[in-house]
């Protein structure tokens, strides 16, 4: 492969050449949080030996800071650290959530979806697709970082574009704009319970729904997608110059068993949203407030966790069954447990 690319000596260039020197030099996620608990720490005992206090909304009253490095933080933090742990509210939805959807991860069904959804792709609008479906593959979680750069190379080759513009499209598009998704994530549950439990120091019977934030990730997913698209068009392929290297790789396509195997997953997502429908949009539907027949709030609304786990559980059982993925019931239970492993 042979590639020219734009001089270095353009400001353009040295202005994403220092870009990419320092984001290379960021440290690890994990041990961002390590820094930042040991600013947080320092900054305590500073503004703890200023006498620094802020007025609690809720009743007026003066809410001293702790020194995080005093001896009688550390006394309680030992014997509070593991009901912190356990007591924290979004921890068994997550955990849940990562069941459904590692099963339709497991048993095949997110990759066959992504594979169809790029099976019909213009070179012309390659980059919003790359984009959209890596957004969409987020609902997989981290396997969507293994699953998502190979396949948007393999779009843009397919389409006579420069694979590693697709590659760096889909690893924006997982990286970048993780979680804008059109469906509930994993984020979208983490979120929910922290707010939820943030707004209890003010309200008690204040429940903020998994939807809340939904809104703004599946509105992200537009404005994301066409931004990340045109920087891509623009700016980061024709940095690259003229794709010159030859290559074998195709992009994968859907056999006649995963083809029949998302047919029925299709049929059985409909009958699903059909007897959910039938259970929310009736004025007496069961899950409707009992009382006041209201949509929100309502069981369904403070339920949708459980109903999109199920969700996944019906669709990937049935995708499962229809390709033969899952052949025993002992199948079943391993499949769901190997997201966990990971």
């Amino acid at each position: 492969m042979s590639m020219s690319s734009i001089p270095s000596s353009s400001q353009s260039g040295k202005l994403y050449g220092w870009v990419e020197r320092i984001g290379n030099k960021v440290p690890h996620p994990f041990l961002l949080f390590i820094y930042l608990i040991i600013v947080l720490m320092v900054t305590t005992a500073i503004l703890s030996a200023f006498g620094v206090s802020a007025k609690n909304p809720t009743d007026g009253t003066p809410v001293v800071v702790k020194n995080l490095l005093s001896v009688e933080v550390l006394h309680w933090f030992l014997p509070n650290v593991i009901k912190n742990f356990s007591g924290f509210a979004p921890l068994g939805a997550i955990l849940a959530l990562v069941l459904g959807a590692g099963l339709a991860e497991r048993v095949g069904l997110l990759p066959a979806l992504m594979v169809k959804m790029a099976s019909h792709v213009n070179a012309r609008y390659a980059s919003y697709m790359v984009l959209f479906i890596a957004f969409f593959s987020h609902i997989s979680s981290d396997a969507a970082l293994v699953i998502m750069p190979p396949m948007g190379a393999l779009i843009f080759l397919a389409v006579g574009r420069h694979p590693v513009a697709g590659l760096l499209a889909a690893i924006a598009g997982v990286g970048c704009g993780f979680t804008a998704n059109l469906l509930i994530v994993t984020t979208d549950v983490l979120l929910s319970g922290i707010s939820t439990e943030a707004a209890a120091a003010f309200n008690p019977q204040m429940h903020v729904s998994v939807i809340d934030n939904w809104y703004f990730m599946a509105s992200s997913v537009v404005v994301l997608t066409i931004v990340g698209g045109l920087i891509t068009d623009k700016i980061i392929e024709p940095r690259l110059g003229q794709w010159q290297g030859n290559s074998d790789e195709k992009l994968q396509t859907l056999t006649e068993s995963q083809r029949f195997g998302l047919r029925i997953a299709g049929v059985v997502s409909l009958l699903f949203i059909a007897a959910i429908a039938l259970m929310v949009i009736p004025e007496n539907g069961i899950l409707r407030d009992p009382i006041n027949h209201t949509v929100m709030p309502s069981p369904f609304i403070k339920g949708i966790v459980p109903l999109i786990i199920l969700f996944f559980f019906v669709v990937s059982l049935a995708y499962g069954i229809a390709t033969r993925t899952i052949r025993r019931q002992a199948d079943l239970p391993h499949l769901m447990i190997e997201p966990m492993k990971e």
